[in-house]
């Protein structure tokens, strides 16, 4: 969001303060979880503006007063404070065309003891400034940090692995003192489910620790935390900065309680954290790249929220990561009772199906996790469920009919596992024209003892034709799709089948159904071919007139006439009439 916006909403705060006492708004021309639109690099012709996800602020509402605390010195006790900032706080000016820098030695002496800056977005953007922020912090005496604004896509595994590796490229080593761990800053779904988001989360960060030999740290906001994200246990390794601008304190490392603080040194309104140490890491540990971080080897824990869903012979069961433990998780095993049939998926998913079952059983689930240091206890049982038989629908139906004729479909409703018939069960007839998409039930049938069920239609034009049986008694559904074209009717008659050269005879006919003004064509054979010789409007009844000249002597001539496919009617074509000249 630009400058504008930012002020529209700093206004509607002002408006509605008294009301909104708690569900704040922060402003989300700083938000670290908005969607920027970043400038790739700062240019003397225009303002180097931050997007949403320029600092780390809560874009969904964190929980807390309106507006947060307006300057680094309205929250008592804030003995660890530091801001973070982004390219929003190089803001062009007269003297700064390319972005005015920060004095980072002015912002040491307001007070602060570290300051965070945004390094990456994605796999595309680097913020112009990082470096000499990064560099200018440490100068400046300060304890020094960088997060990444994560943009969590598809395939889980490799763009998660991407945007870590791209991050870890622009920090280069973390292990150097005054340095605190490199930050996921997760504010957006991208579109993935809770449980992929989550598995998402997890990659980047244990790439992240492998390729920096950090524990990186989460960003984060209240409602994202506990309603998109809702595991807090998959993220317990790692240090938590949580964005909420209220009185009451989160449970959290860091807390960033402001995006209206007033520092020396940087341009307008920036956020501003604390150091809460609410997890028991000591400021002295997080602070110091050169410190000994716990790092407990341990196993997964067991994954959560797991339910199966049945389907034919099979089930599908999902499941939410719990904490991968001090390793990856590379394997989740699915296990059934009874029969004890399993189902291995890569660490990267959290679905599986087992097949094989039987569906006169029902039957509960388990998963596990396994990472290199060992295997998760087994989840919590799921809800049983009892598998469906699949079922097959094949009809025979006829690809086309003359107009007028009758439509017969047979089909017969089988198990896909035997091939049994299925019998007494509803089969819905269902029609539409080709052009449309919406059906019409225009009757059921029900399957014999042989599992057949036979319908008799009267179509005028091309149909498309839709058996369904719903899936009932512990059935799988099934259905099956059919079209039918349905051809024009063109007769044609020779007034005389012989005749002397140089005479006339008369090809008459008609078409069925007639349309106004509809042409017919004379068709010919030559040289092995038929050819169009020429056309004539048919009359209101579709009947038609051509007047033929009898040619060379000794000579047959075969004559058809055709009607090319409108009206919903396929093509037409008549029987052959031949002319014997004698």
């Amino acid at each position: 969001m630009h400058r504008r916006s930012r002020i529209i909403a700093v206004l509607a705060l002002a408006l509605f303060a008294g009301q909104l006492s708690a569900a704040p708004i922060a402003s989300a021309a700083e938000c670290l979880l908005c969607a920027p639109t970043p400038t790739p690099t700062p240019k003397a012709s225009a303002t180097v503006s931050a997007s949403a996800s320029d600092s780390p602020t809560a874009s969904a509402t964190p929980t807390g007063s309106p507006t947060g605390s307006p300057t680094s010195t309205a929250l008592p006790n804030a003995t660890i404070n530091g801001p973070d900032v982004a390219s929003y706080q190089h803001p062009a000016t007269a003297t700064y065309p390319n972005g005015k820098p920060i004095n980072w030695a002015s912002v040491a002496s307001s007070g602060m003891e570290f300051a965070f800056v945004k390094a990456t977005e994605g796999t595309t953007y680097k913020n112009p400034f990082f470096a000499d922020d990064y560099d200018g912090i440490l100068a400046a005496g300060l304890v020094r940090g960088a997060y990444h604004f994560a943009r969590p896509a598809y395939p889980i595994a490799s763009t998660a692995e991407a945007q870590a590796a791209f991050f870890a490229k622009q920090l280069g080593d973390v292990n150097t003192a005054a340095t605190l761990p490199p930050v996921l800053d997760l504010e957006v779904t991208g579109g993935l489910p809770r449980a992929d988001l989550v598995t998402w989360a997890q990659i980047f960060l244990y790439r992240m620790r492998a390729l920096t030999g950090r524990t990186p740290m989460l960003y984060t906001y209240p409602s994202f935390w506990s309603d998109t994200l809702d595991d807090a246990g998959a993220f317990s390794r790692f240090p938590l900065w949580m964005a909420s601008y209220g009185s009451a304190a989160p449970s959290a490392d860091i807390w960033q309680y402001t995006d209206s603080a007033t520092i020396g040194g940087i341009s307008g309104k920036v956020d501003e954290s604390k150091f809460l140490g609410t997890t028991g890491l000591p400021w002295a540990t997080l602070s110091d790249g050169t410190a000994a971080a716990p790092w407990q080897a341990t196993v997964p824990k067991a994954p959560h929220a797991v339910t199966a869903v049945a389907g034919p012979a099979a089930a599908t069961v999902s499941w939410v990561p719990g904490n991968d433990g001090s390793a990856r998780t590379t394997t989740y095993t699915v296990t059934s009772a009874p029969d004890g049939l399993t189902a291995k998926v890569n660490g990267d998913t959290n679905t599986a199906t087992v097949t094989g079952l039987d569906p006169a059983t029902s039957y509960t689930f388990t998963v596990t996790a396994t990472s290199a240091a060992g295997t998760s206890t087994p989840s919590t049982v799921t809800t049983a469920v009892t598998p469906v038989v699949d079922t097959q629908l094949a009809p025979t139906q006829p690809a086309s009919i003359d107009y007028g004729k009758r439509l017969a479909i047979t089909a017969i409703l089988t198990r896909t596992d035997t091939n049994a018939p299925v019998a007494n069960q509803t089969v819905a007839v269902m029609r539409r024209a080709p052009s449309k998409t919406t059906w019409t039930t225009v009757k059921t049938e029900t399957t014999d003892s042989k599992g057949n069920v036979a319908v008799t239609l009267h179509p005028t034009r091309a149909v498309v034709v839709k058996l369904a049986f719903a899936g009932v008694s512990g059935y799988q559904a099934s259905s099956a799709t059919t079209t039918t074209l349905v051809h024009s009717v063109v007769t044609a008659a020779l007034s005389k089948t012989s005749v002397k050269h140089g005479k006339y005879v008369t090809l008459t006919g008609t078409v069925q159904p007639a349309q106004p003004d509809e042409l017919v064509y004379l068709q010919d054979v030559v040289k092995g071919a038929w050819v169009t010789m020429r056309s004539k409007a048919i009359n209101a009844k579709g009947g038609y007139t051509f007047k033929l000249h009898a040619g060379k002597k000794g000579t047959k001539k075969s004559y058809r006439v055709t009607v090319v496919a409108a009206h919903g009617l396929a093509v037409g074509i008549s029987p052959v009439a031949v002319l014997k000249v004698t």
